[in-house]
């Protein structure tokens, strides 16, 4: 590992996220706060699980596996649970309906590493093929088609230095595949932190991402139902992440970046399906479900403004609640 970066060095290239104060060894293995956390996590899932089947809401959760538990051998070392991981091990506490509605990312990605890498060498994320396998792994479990257009895009080696490669010194960076696909879905929303940060209105750019709140609509999307999607960067939009292929499968897609539900938001829209994404090193934190998330969103945009530019956020704002 370099001295203060958090990124161990494994073999051939690999990099992975270990934590500044072996934040990820601590909760990875199996110790008493690893369960304390889990648990609290199985209770929030039932939780959960149990007011949207009031709804009559179809729900699943995701965890998306770390790469130490797709590419442990590449880390070069031993670390604990590499075995067994945490959402392995939540996936046991969760009473066997929750369990089940509880979707397996881990041995689809396990399995899809023999054909190309599906994660990236110097960052947390997926490589494209890896977005893909968990894509068709959602639609899977939801009894949904796949768009085949998603997996017929265009595919163009570029190269780019990624979040683990940045914050070595001297940077590395890497060859990779940025793919496209055609596009059908359009966006029709998008709350005031995404207006803001894609208008380049912030005093600062980096970081102004929990909280956006994008709608995709496709009128010729082979699903009919609308969905509501929480995650993280795994579900965010530009490029062949989920939110842009979900949207090519399903009518309508709320894509929504936190680890919180917005219970008022949910009961407004009221979707037929409800999809939770968190990467697994986020399961430290257990959420509270208590954010509205245009509200929140609101707060961000206007703190990261220049003090110049609030006025035209509030006219903007205004604006939008006029038209809803």
């Amino acid at each position: 590992m370099t001295r203060g970066s958090g990124v161990a060095v494994g073999d051939d290239g690999w990099l992975y996220w270990v934590g500044r104060a072996r934040e990820v060894e601590n909760f990875y293995g199996d110790s008493a706060l690893s369960r304390r956390i889990l648990e609290r996590w199985a209770r929030r899932i039932g939780q959960r699980a149990k007011r949207l089947d009031e709804l009559g809401i179809r729900h699943v959760h995701a965890v998306v596996p770390d790469k130490l538990a797709v590419y442990p051998a590449a880390l070069g070392r031993s670390f604990p649970g590499l075995d067994d991981p945490p959402a392995v091990r939540l996936a046991r506490l969760l009473s066997p309906n929750d369990r089940a509605r509880m979707i397996d990312l881990l041995t689809p990605l396990q399995a899809a590493r023999v054909h190309e890498p599906v994660y990236l060498r110097t960052d947390t994320h997926w490589t494209y093929y890896g977005y893909l396998v968990a894509y068709r792994a959602l639609c899977e479990a939801l009894d949904a088609p796949v768009a085949e257009h998603v997996f017929a895009g265009t595919r163009v080696t570029e190269r780019f230095t990624f979040d683990l490669g940045e914050k070595l010194q001297p940077p590395v960076d890497e060859a990779y595949v940025a793919y496209d696909f055609p596009r059908r879905a359009e966006r029709i929303d998008a709350n005031a932190l995404v207006r803001v940060r894609e208008d380049g209105l912030a005093v600062r750019q980096r970081g102004l991402f929990v909280g956006s709140r994008v709608i995709m609509r496709n009128s010729a999307a082979p699903d009919p139902r609308r969905v509501v999607l929480f995650g993280d960067s795994y579900i965010y939009s530009p490029g062949a992440r989920l939110t842009a292929m979900l949207a090519e499968t399903f009518a309508e897609v709320h894509a929504i970046w936190s680890s919180n539900l917005d219970w008022a938001y949910i009961e407004a829209v009221r979707p037929d399906l409800l999809i939770f994404e968190i990467a697994e090193r986020f399961l430290r934190q257990v959420p509270n479900d208590r954010i509205r998330i245009d509200r929140f969103a609101e707060k961000r945009a206007n703190r990261a403004l220049r003090p110049t530019l609030r006025e035209r956020l509030r006219g903007y704002l205004r604006s939008a609640s006029a038209a809803r």
